[in-house]
């Protein structure tokens, strides 16, 4: 009997059969990525993690194919099929040119299954621990997340790391946290058994390798934020911004947009304290609804404090922030989902950054792009 995963927040789609008692042939194919390295994923969108890249030409074998994020930009087609490789990880078939005959929808266990993992990677063993019903595994820490297959009771994990995401009341315990597996996929800690407590995704490898020396400050102007000691990152990573603040035809403009898919994880930019989770839009309408460019207001929006009078504000999201008002949170933690809420045509992160805060006002914002770059995390 087929099985079939249906889409989720318009992103993956799995046509699921049973494993059959032999492995079936993989199709041979050829990598073609003439401008740079094609990434190689642990699942079937461009914001999971990296495992490693291919030159142009790389002969590679796929094993299976699966339904993901649509990539318009490859040289070899527009597609939103994915290639699983027979290591597990996965490729984009936009960059793939394989004979005509497409390669097969992959198993439950093959999307399941871990990628080959990066030289002395730690894991935390675990099992699953949820009774009649198999453990849901998604891309992200959130029951609306994509949903990739089912686990059975007492399936063995390995998990990699631990995100702060939906609060989930399971049968080993009521958490906020989701254990990433090292396929890449989530599953709420709620349902799993394991003897150690996994590190966070955010914190450091135990036995990071030398850093190159740190780079001299850059002389502060004024008005110029102070250099602090906090770490920041891509509020989106893999995903690049427009340039857009403050342009000609649009002065009141005060951050960057950078366009992504709806449900994608949101990342604070660094440490700090959340100030406010506030739906902004104009009366007779709705966060919860897809906005629009006649709408006004932010939508769903997260602002975050961070030390030397710095914020950071999240808009556009998808529904209400996943942290709360005086929480503290670490950079890199998801705060919420990519959405298209409020004056919003298509979905996207509208990005701020304000200096000397609080308050912040469209006087005291200035231009993520550059700011981002001078702190060492480049959006795009």
């Amino acid at each position: 009997m087929r099985k079939t995963i249906f889409v989720v927040a318009g992103l993956l789609t799995a046509a699921l059969v049973p494993p059959s008692g032999a492995q079936a042939a993989s199709v041979g194919a050829t990598v073609v990525s003439p401008k740079r390295p094609l990434n190689v994923r642990a699942g079937a969108a461009v914001w999971t993690r990296s495992l490693r890249t291919l030159p142009n030409g790389t002969a590679v074998a796929i094993e299976c194919q699966v339904k993901g994020q649509l990539i318009d930009q490859g040289p070899v087609r527009v597609t939103d099929q994915w290639d699983r490789l027979t290591d597990g990880s996965f490729i984009s078939d936009a960059w793939v040119r394989r004979p005509q005959a497409a390669p097969p929808p992959c198993t439950a266990e093959q999307l399941t299954a871990a990628p080959a993992a990066a030289p002395g990677a730690p894991t935390t063993a675990g099992t699953v621990a949820s009774g009649a019903i198999p453990l849901k595994t998604r891309g992200g820490p959130a029951r609306s997340a994509i949903l990739y297959a089912g686990l059975p009771n007492g399936t063995p994990l390995n998990i990699a790391c631990q995100v702060q995401g939906e609060q989930i009341t399971g049968t080993m315990r009521a958490t906020a946290m989701w254990d990433r597996l090292d396929s890449g996929a989530y599953v709420s800690d709620a349902y799993v058994n394991r003897g150690a407590t996994p590190p966070s995704c955010t914190a450091p490898a135990a036995a990071p390798p030398a850093a190159a020396p740190a780079p001299a400050a850059a002389p502060q102007t004024a008005g110029a934020p102070v250099a602090e000691a906090g770490r920041w990152v891509s509020p989106l990573p893999g995903f690049s911004a427009r340039p857009g603040f403050r342009t000609p035809t649009n002065p009141n403009h005060v951050g960057v947009d950078i366009m992504s898919f709806v449900g994608t994880p949101i990342h604070a930019a660094s440490a700090g304290t959340v100030l406010e989770v506030v739906c902004n839009i104009e009366a007779g309408h709705s966060c919860d609804q897809t906005g629009s460019a006649s709408v006004g207001g932010c939508g769903w929006y997260v602002k975050i404090q961070h030390a030397g009078g710095i914020s950071t504000l999240y808009c556009h999201m998808v529904r209400k922030g996943v942290v709360k008002p005086g929480q503290k949170v670490a950079a890199g933690q998801v705060i919420g989902y990519v959405g298209s809420s409020g004056n919003s045509s298509a979905p996207h992160l509208h990005f701020e950054v304000h200096v000397n805060t609080p308050p912040t006002s469209p006087g005291n914002a200035i231009d993520p792009l550059p700011f981002m770059r001078t702190h060492g995390a480049p959006i795009g």
